[in-house]
């Protein structure tokens, strides 16, 4: 019991004097003593059960200086088992009497040093020098991952920053006593110990973090810093039903381990959660679901882009000359999006007003903390009454002017993706007692605004994210696109302010990419800031350049965690957004190859789908694949092959641009669109024989 107790007896108080200035010669009578058992805080554990943060049986070390004949051979002899440097040691030793060492020390390491003492001074009682007092050290095995996240536990045993802050009245437990005799030679007799109140171990937290997706972010995360050396750089990866937070990384960060040997910025700043700042154009998708819930537009209302005029002020889109559908420089609100037109979505914002705004600002959470389980969260800074003009509601329709956080945008777009529910971030999912695994709190998922926005709508503002990042589409977010995942998104870039001068810096950005996979079912969404990227051209600073492949990376890796299969081929019915979530019904497309066409017709229509045969003989390709999710009455075409082995030119006119891609590329012809919306007419006329390789232009207008 004695050996046992032995690992949990904390720091014995006073000890080091017992060896120092208050025992004297005439001193070496028995005395009794009292001191603390310190209780062994709960470990932090990822969503598998693996520790991220646990304590182990650790030791102070005092020394006596008034005892050292030579303090710089002393240092020299410590240095190698404390692993520093002896010049970090020597100013400790300065002046007389005992004195402790900063940070705990394992047990071996205090072995180390009770050897090289006892060389040293061969014969002598090393207590006259030295004494370890047993005490609790806390373990990051990981070192630097999800640091910021973690936080780190205090000399005094106490949690800063991160969950062993936000958590720390569970971790922590409640410390007992014991007494204790104390010899005249200063030394507890160990059978003289008695307990007379034992400790009670902290409580374990454990996590939604997905060690595995924490790992390879933070690896992104290291990619970043090596590439561009950013001021700041946050990932977040979150379940959008749910809120949990998967993964969540911020530069810069430290080791829990040597917390005191970080920066003050480091320890004191979660990037995600305590910073807000100019959004950008990731704030579009928000200006667009209040417009699309409020009517105020639809997505093929049309609107002007390249430059507009607001009250003598004028706004430039990043391409100044804007782009052409209906007339100069007219867009569709869809293609507003895609293109990430600040004048397209500056004149949503006009037409919506600063009343509708705010309010749908406030139903996603943006004028509130989102309530995460982490400390000194930060909130959003928007334009005061006084200052709600027109300009300033042009631009805080394209995110710029107003300032939000990470986490209130990855919370809003969980909105979007669930059907219109704003999630509580949670980083913990359970408190529960290390002894017994009973579970003491249950951390649930929390609703913190409801139906902010109707089911169809949220509908349409996913699938219009997911045709900006579609291959072969209109959208400037290609970038982030994973063949059969429907991915979808929206990259960001803002100019950052100069806060001596309040102006923008005209080379210094922030740039971002939030976007989610897969499409038809999204179970993951990520976020992605780099704030002020060196190394890069501003030329080439944009959120889909810089912020884009990381997300990519991040989703792609989420897919195969997940064991998500890819759906090659499958496609946005677009169509149906404005309908009600749950109205369209799926069937699965039969294999149809090697069928006489008649028959694969037949096949096609008892699954409730329409066939537009191209040709006679045998079908040799088809479209969409074989197994492939597609909605009841989608079209089915059927390739034969000539009897020269190649494929005629369907008839694609009124045809969506996703679905004409897709066909060309099942036809093996190279693919050329033009404009947007479905097809008006095709250079290669219907019934034309194909060459492989041929390039076929498909023109484009949105009806």
């Amino acid at each position: 019991m004695l050996a046992g107790l032995g690992l949990v007896v904390g720091r014995i108080l006073y000890v080091q004097h017992a060896y120092g200035k208050r025992l004297t010669a005439a001193e070496l009578s028995v005395q009794q003593g009292q001191g603390t058992l310190l209780a062994p805080r709960g470990a932090l554990l990822d969503a598998e059960g693996q520790p991220l943060a646990y304590d182990v049986p650790a030791f102070m070390f005092d020394f006596n200086r008034q005892t050292m004949a030579n303090k710089a051979t002393f240092a020299a002899l410590i240095a190698k088992p404390l692993g520093v440097p002896a010049s970090q040691i020597l100013p400790l030793l300065s002046g007389t009497g005992w004195v402790q060492w900063p940070h705990p020390i394992l047990d071996p390491a205090k072995a180390s040093i009770e050897k090289a003492v006892q060389q040293a001074k061969p014969g002598t009682n090393i207590g006259a020098y030295i004494t370890f007092t047993p005490t609790e050290e806390r373990s990051y095995p990981d070192g630097t991952l999800a640091a910021n996240t973690l936080g780190y536990v205090n000399s005094q045993g106490v949690g800063q920053a991160g969950l062993e802050q936000e958590y720390n009245s569970y971790l922590a437990g409640t410390n007992g006593a014991y007494s204790y005799t104390v010899q005249g030679n200063g030394n507890p007799i160990e059978s003289s110990i008695h307990t007379l109140k034992a400790a009670k171990a902290g409580d374990n937290v454990e996590l939604n973090i997905n060690g595995a997706i924490q790992g390879f972010v933070e690896e992104q995360m290291k990619k970043i810093n090596a590439q561009y050396h950013p001021e700041h750089a946050t990932i977040i990866v979150m379940r959008p039903q749910t809120g949990a937070v998967l993964a969540l990384s911020s530069s810069p960060s430290f080791n829990p381990n040597q917390y005191w040997t970080a920066s003050p910025l480091a320890l004191s700043s979660n990037w995600a959660v305590n910073a807000s700042f100019e959004p950008g154009s990731t704030f579009k998708i928000f200006t667009l679901s209040a417009a699309l819930a409020t009517h105020t537009v639809s997505l093929n209302t049309i609107v002007p882009s390249g430059s507009m005029n607001v009250a003598g002020v004028t706004i430039h889109d990043w391409n100044y000359w804007g782009w052409s559908l209906e007339g100069p420089n007219k867009i569709d609100v869809a293609q507003a999006l895609e293109k990430s037109s600040n004048v397209g979505m500056g004149t949503v914002a006009l037409r919506l007003g600063w009343p509708k705004l705010l309010q749908y600002m406030k139903n996603f959470g943006f004028l509130a903390p989102t309530g995460i389980d982490l400390p000194g969260e930060s909130s959003s800074d928007i334009f005061p009454p006084s200052e709600q003009g027109p300009v300033q509601l042009a631009t805080s329709g394209f995110g710029q002017g107003i300032a939000v956080t990470p986490l209130q945008q990855m919370a809003g777009l969980g909105a979007i993706l669930n059907g219109g529910n704003v999630m509580k971030p949670e980083v913990a999912k359970a408190i529960v007692n290390p002894v017994t695994g009973k579970v003491i709190k249950q951390i649930k998922p929390q609703v913190t605004h409801a139906h902010v926005i109707p089911a169809s709508v949220a509908l349409s503002v996913k699938n219009t994210m997911i045709v900006d990042v579609n291959k072969g589409g209109q959208g400037i977010d290609q970038i982030a696109y994973i063949p059969g995942y429907e991915v979808g998104g929206k990259s960001g870039t803002a100019q950052i302010v100069n806060r001596a001068t309040g102006q923008y810096y005209n080379n210094h950005y922030s740039v971002a990419f939030i976007g989610f996979a897969p499409g038809w079912n999204p179970q993951v969404e990520v976020y992605v800031e780099v704030y002020y990227p060196h190394n890069v051209p501003p030329s080439n600073t944009w959120g889909s350049t810089i912020s884009g492949p990381v997300a990519r990376a991040v989703l792609q890796e989420c897919m195969q965690l997940f064991h998500i299969a890819p759906r090659t081929g499958h496609a946005v019915n677009l169509q149906t957004s404005s309908g009600s979530a749950g109205q369209t019904r799926y069937v699965s497309m039969p294999r149809i190859t090697g069928l006489s066409v008649f028959a694969a017709q037949q096949a096609v229509g008892h699954a409730g789908l329409t066939a537009d045969a191209i040709g006679s003989g045998t079908v040799a390709r088809q479209w969409p694949q074989a197994g492939v999710s597609v909605p009841v009455g989608s079209m089915a075409y059927l390739l034969p092959s000539t009897s020269s082995g190649g494929f005629l030119m369907p008839k694609l006119l009124g045809v969506p641009m996703r679905e004409a891609g897709d066909i060309l590329a099942a036809l093996g012809v190279d693919f050329l669109p033009k404009g947007n919306g479905y097809a008006v007419s095709q250079s290669v006329p219907p019934g034309t024989k194909l060459h492989q390789g041929e390039t076929v232009q498909i023109t484009f207008q949105q009806p």
